[in-house]
């Protein structure tokens, strides 16, 4: 059944994430009317800073999407959707890490100071999303556990 409540969660979680992707997650104060919005997709505002972690975290995000697009359709196979799920959350909780790091950098690259760095709502969305996925894994658990209680009694 697609319409169980770990479904609900899964499309949830790409919804939001689907807002971190199109928003930015930190934006940097450089002065006299330079602002820099960092993003997973780059930074935009005219500051230039070399680097892979944009590749990175564009490839983590595309691994989160792809493996909770296919969790979606995998519901007749729970043990599949808990490890796609599990792959999902640790694309993710990577994500959160490369993401603080990148601001990081950003920061000592410029030589800012925590004054001029402000990180905006989309850098705690991965955490949201970490939270329905743990939801979601505890959904499926349960399905499981009903689906294997149910195989006893026959």
């Amino acid at each position: 059944m697609i319409q169980r409540k770990q479904t609900i969660f899964l499309v949830l979680s790409l919804l939001a994430f689907v807002m971190l992707l199109v928003s930015p997650f930190a934006s940097f104060n450089l002065g006299t009317e330079i602002t820099c919005n960092v993003s997973i997709r780059g930074i935009q505002g005219g500051c230039d800073f070399p680097g892979l972690m944009f590749f990175i975290m564009q490839g983590l995000a595309t691994l989160f999407i792809t493996f909770t697009g296919i969790t979606i359709f995998m519901y007749k196979n729970r043990p599949l959707q808990l490890k796609l799920c599990a792959f999902a959350f640790l694309a993710n909780v990577f994500l959160v890490g490369m993401m603080f790091l990148t601001a990081t950098r950003i920061s000592n690259f410029f030589g800012l100071s925590e004054n001029q760095m402000d990180y905006m709502f989309a850098t705690y969305i991965p955490i949201i999303t970490l939270l329905v996925m743990w939801l979601t894994v505890r959904s499926i658990r349960k399905d499981e556990a009903l689906a294997r209680s149910l195989d006893r009694l026959r």
